[in-house]
This record gives C-alpha cells, structure tokens and sequence, in this order.
C-alpha cells in the first residue's frame, strides 16, 4: 500500500520538481517510510530534498522503515520528529504534504509554520481527505454528525480494523478537517488557497486502474462511475461551491504579503 500511495504522490508532485531550478529547496511533510522522498532523491540530484516525519499515533512501525532507507540511501534526510522541532535553517522553495495533513493535531499551528517556512513565490501543495464529505477513507466509515459521535458510534469496527492492521491510535490521530475551515483560517493569516477540483476526477480512474485502492475503496466506486457517465461530475464540478463536499481535494498555499 505505502509503495502505491509513493507512486500516486510522485506523480502529483513530478511536475511541481521538474518546473523548479537547480538548488531549489524542497520539503516533504509526513515521508512516512521515506519511500517518495528516496525516489525524488534520486531522479532530482540537483534540488535540496528533506523531509519530516513526526511518527504519529498508528504509524509507529515507520522507525524501522526510515532506518533502513538511511542505510541503503544516504542522501536520504529525514527529520525525526514533528515540524514544531524542524531546525529553521532556510526557507523552501516547494513544501508538500500527501496525505498528511488530515493527521496533523493543529493543522491550523501548521498553516503558521508555511508562512514562516515558504520561501518567496514559493508553495505548498496538500492532498488530503476532505470531511466535508461525510464519510472516513481510512476506516470506510460514514461520518455521523462528527468525529465523537462517529468514534463512539463504530467503536468495536475501529478497534478491530487498528488491531487487524497494527493503526493502534489512527482514528485518534484525524483531525476530521474540513476545506471551508482550510479556507478561512488561509485567509485569515494570509495565504492564499487554489483548489484543484480535477483531482476527484483522478481519484476516480484510480477507481479503474488501481486494484488495490479500488479494493479499500470500493463502497464508493458504483456513485463514482455513475457520476461519471452520466455526465453529472462534470456539471457538479462547474460549481465552485461544490469544492467544499468533495471526498478528497488538492490545494496549494502560497503567501499574498
């Protein structure tokens, strides 16, 4: 699964490093196993590459993971340990996050660290679950009014899917964030949100072409595909306000001042 999201962030991210000058500073929040920033280590020699991994609540077993990619790839630089206690040595030209942001216990603290951290005409691009829409990826749960009651609501379900997959501590660890709320507290301290509403329409040839996402996903692959045929994604999508319930969005931040 890990070597299947890496592929999918690569290629979200491909075009944002291919479009990025030599010595170009560039940071991944939440590496995880390290697989993706390994990867872009590689094909992108020439660009400053770190990335950040706070080992969050059902995700301990990365420890062994990372240790072994510093092994075998040693310009692999992972900061162990959360952004608040990432070093300020210079600010990124490119910070990006996949699937992360939707772990992050005060993702609002975080938006602070972006405008302290980016550097200027620089970006950071998000792809996340949105819980706007009422249902959970991780768990496949629908999500009933709110993160408490549908916690209390599935308990034996959660507890069984974090003991069957050694997650002790995932559904602890959402935030349930919403893009409304991601659009005004951006505004608020000025940064600037493009949402990209066409990454629904990737999410759904996924649906497709990736066996193993189509097998977690599945309760939402049937309205996918009658959305899609009939027509009515591509009227949905013209509405701006329609942005706000999507399952899952991609947005970039960049500095106004």
């Amino acid at each position: 699964m890990y070597l299947e999201e890496a592929e999918f962030g690569l290629r979200k991210v491909l075009p944002l490093l291919v479009g990025l000058p030599d010595g170009a500073r560039v940071l991944e929040v939440g590496s995880g196993p390290g697989i993706l920033l390994a990867e872009i280590t590689e094909r992108f020699p020439l660009l400053t590459v770190r990335g950040i991994e706070p080992f969050s609540d059902g995700f301990d077993f990365f420890n062994e993971f990372i240790e072994r990619m510093r092994a075998e790839r040693s310009r692999v630089d992972i900061h162990l340990g959360g952004y608040e206690s990432f070093p300020q040595d210079g600010m990124w030209d490119l910070i990006f996050l996949v699937n992360v942001f939707e772990h992050l216990p005060d993702w609002k603290d975080f938006l602070n660290f972006i405008v302290r951290s980016m550097a200027p005409g620089g970006h950071c691009v998000v792809l996340c679950p949105n819980y706007g829409f009422p249902y959970e990826s991780h768990f496949r749960l629908p999500i009933v009014l709110n993160k408490r009651i549908t916690g209390a609501l599935f308990k034996k379900r959660i507890d069984r899917f974090e003991r069957d997959n050694a997650n002790a501590g995932l559904f602890q660890s959402l935030n349930f964030v919403r893009l409304v709320e991601i659009r005004k507290a951006a505004r608020e301290i000025g940064l600037e949100i493009e949402v990209d509403p066409e990454i629904i329409r990737e999410m759904i040839e996924r649906l497709d072409t990736d066996d193993a996402f189509r097998r977690r996903q599945s309760i939402l692959a049937l309205p996918a595909q009658i959305l899609r045929r009939t027509g009515l994604l591509d009227w949905l999508l013209e509405f701006r306000f329609v942005q706000n319930y999507l399952p899952y969005i991609q947005f970039t931040l960049s500095r106004t001042v």
